[in-house]
């Protein structure tokens, strides 16, 4: 639990054979040669607490000290080793029996826990501890050790203390008999509704005729003690490491059967408390709904530190909609109530918790092989929040500094959205290290160096890089063309765009952004050499009137090389239609060109309509 990332503090109650007050605190860092010649200090523990509230009353250190200061006072902290720690922030304190310092029989004595019960005061005092303990916030877990069989310690633990219950016992005769009347004698005081598990330990290996014959007596006889069905399906085989050292198994082994043992045994302990993924999942989006942040982020931490919490967020990332608005969580509980408010990603970034619980998914969200969840996370957060975006991308590049997407898509982010150029020149650069024949991230940067750069030669020589690499590509094939438009290269310009047309898919829907923007270049660079441009218009036509994803794009210098060529009604003209492609609310002011309204739009999929069966020429090749 500890090496989860959860804070954890043991009680050893066991007050007559205390045996986790012997855990030395730093043994995991120190040699066997160096823990026998050690002393370890003095501790106050439970004994002393309750025995200063016995003798003190109000003005003892349980009422008088804050919970804090009474952690810090009566508990200790064991050291965790580093490779058994999944997150950093978990902890493991142990409140010890009591201090060892010749007197503690003597104390304990004193106590008479007994006859503090019989006098009405025990009860009242654990449950003044208990609260302590809650009250904190210091622990996520308690854990306590009780003494075997019958006491007043027992009573304590499994009455008082205890909101669940693993009860170890062997499967020998007197474990079974003592068990049973054990599991009697809580059914009387809980009205049979404590919740618990038994844990069989210690299974031996071998004498598997036997043991079956044991385990089932054991069931049967447990079964009539409670009054109902007993799982005996938690067991620790027998290792004689468990009878030579107090150190724990899996500071040594993190696998093997008796590690997967206590790995079972946790996981029986977490489902039973309902701290398992998909209940805290469904609890999350609850209060994310009811916009009780403090309460989804307390279930965010936690849930991410059980086995497949991580991926569980990818729902929650999945639940926000595509449009950045609306965070449905559970359609059929929205249908139930139709009227309550819906809750927005911008409503809960608007407020400070609820941009913390954004924050955790976002530090937290699976990157290696799930990082496909980091990208619908990218188009969540696009048009919300550029900096939880930049702090995504740093996440991605600390865990993969080489990765040449992550790298080449972060400088593009910081260029576009951030302004950041300078950075952004280096990231590219980085990507085209990690991969230099990468043809993406080569015409990338061609774009960058024309757009934000102006440097025209280097651009120039990154495109040609890109096409060398792929000369199929048809975005690298149209940026190319249009930037050779720009520089008044028209006929080299024209063929290159001509050939991004025909490599284009044109039955790709998400391509039909891509497929207008060519042929809006292609007319206009057809009519700036006296080309007919009857199927390119009517094309772009055709394709500005489907709906796709703008996304910020420059015709600036084609329209430059233009403004030079074409009539001021031509040109203006074609300012429009530049606008229409760039922005759909554009798209309704072609209809004060008469030439617009007559135009017919043609389908470049539709037979007849085709380019190739539109041009006796042959497509031209691309030369560079």
């Amino acid at each position: 639990l500890a090496g989860r990332g959860f804070r954890v503090l043991v009680l050893d109650l066991d007050l007559e054979a205390p045996g986790l007050s012997y855990l030395d605190p730093d043994a995991p860092d120190i040699s066997p040669e160096q823990q026998q010649s050690r002393v370890r200090p003095l501790q106050l523990g439970f004994v002393d607490l309750l025995s200063d509230a016995k003798e003190h009353g109000e003005a003892a250190d349980l009422f008088v000290l804050s919970a804090n200061e009474i952690a810090e006072r009566y508990t200790q902290p064991y050291h965790l080793p580093e490779e058994l720690r999944e997150f950093k922030d978990g902890s493991l304190h142990i409140m010890p029996a009591g201090k060892f310092d010749g007197d503690y029989a003597q104390r304990f004595d004193a106590l008479n826990l007994s006859e503090l019960y019989q006098d009405g005061l025990g009860e009242p005092l654990i449950r003044v501890f208990k609260q302590k303990l809650v009250e904190a916030d210091l622990y996520d877990y308690v854990l306590v050790d009780s003494r075997t069989g019958f006491s007043d310690e027992a009573g304590i633990c499994t009455r008082d203390l205890a909101d669940y219950l693993m009860i170890l016992s062997g499967l020998n005769r007197q474990n079974i008999q003592g068990t049973c009347e054990f599991l009697k004698a809580l059914r009387v005081v809980t009205a049979g509704e404590k919740r618990f598990q038994i844990i069989l330990s210690p299974v031996p290996n071998g004498e598997d005729a036997l043991l079956d014959q044991r385990e089932a007596m054991a069931k049967a006889s447990f079964e009539a003690a409670w009054g109902a069905k007993v799982d005996l399906s938690l067991q620790i085989p027998y290792h004689p490491q468990l009878a030579l050292t107090e150190e724990p198994h899996i500071f040594r082994r993190r696998r093997g059967y008796l590690f997967e043992a206590y790995r079972a045994i946790e996981r029986s302990m977490l489902v039973a408390l309902g701290h398992n993924v998909r209940t805290l999942l469904q609890k999350i989006k609850d209060t994310l709904r009811q916009k009780d942040y403090s309460v989804a982020l307390h279930d965010l931490r936690h849930m991410v530190r059980l086995d497949s919490g991580r991926s569980a967020l990818l729902e929650l990332v999945f639940e926000l909609e595509a449009d950045n608005q609306q965070f449905l969580l559970f359609k059929d509980k929205v249908a139930e109530k139709p009227n309550q408010e819906q809750n927005t990603l911008n409503n809960i970034l608007d407020d400070a918790l609820g941009r913390r619980v954004i924050e955790f998914i976002v530090d937290h969200i699976p990157l290696g092989e799930e990082k496909w969840g980091a990208g619908v996370l990218f188009q969540r957060l696009k048009n919300s929040s550029s900096e939880l975006v930049d702090r995504l991308y740093k996440r991605m590049v600390g865990a993969a500094p080489s990765d040449a997407d992550t790298l080449g898509n972060y400088a593009i982010f910081l260029a576009d959205q951030r302004g950041d150029l300078d950075e952004a020149e280096a990231y590219f650069k980085h990507a085209l290290e990690a991969n230099p024949k990468h043809s993406h991230h080569l015409g990338n940067y061609a774009n960058f160096l024309v757009w934000q750069r102006g440097d025209l030669d280097e651009a120039e020589s990154y495109y040609q890089r890109a096409l060398e690499i792929d000369p199929k590509h048809a975005n690298h094939l149209g940026n190319y063309g249009q930037f050779l438009v720009g520089v008044a290269r028209l006929s080299e310009g024209e063929q290159l765009l001509v050939s991004a047309f025909e490599y284009s898919d044109q039955y790709d829907r998400s391509n039909v952004g891509n497929i207008a923007e060519i042929c809006y270049s292609l007319w206009l660079v057809s009519r700036m050499q006296g080309h007919s441009t009857e199927r390119w218009e009517g094309y772009f036509k055709f394709f500005i009137q489907k709906d796709f994803n703008r996304h910020p794009w420059s015709f600036e210098r084609m329209l430059d090389q233009a403004k030079k060529i074409l009539s001021p009604e031509e040109f203006e003209y074609a300012e429009a239609l530049a606008r229409a492609f760039l922005d759909e609310s554009q798209v309704s002011n072609l209809d004060r060109y008469e030439r617009w309204r007559m135009l017919e739009p043609l389908n470049p999929m539709e037979a007849g309509n085709r380019y190739s069966e539109r041009t006796s020429t042959s497509i031209p090749s691309t030369s560079l």
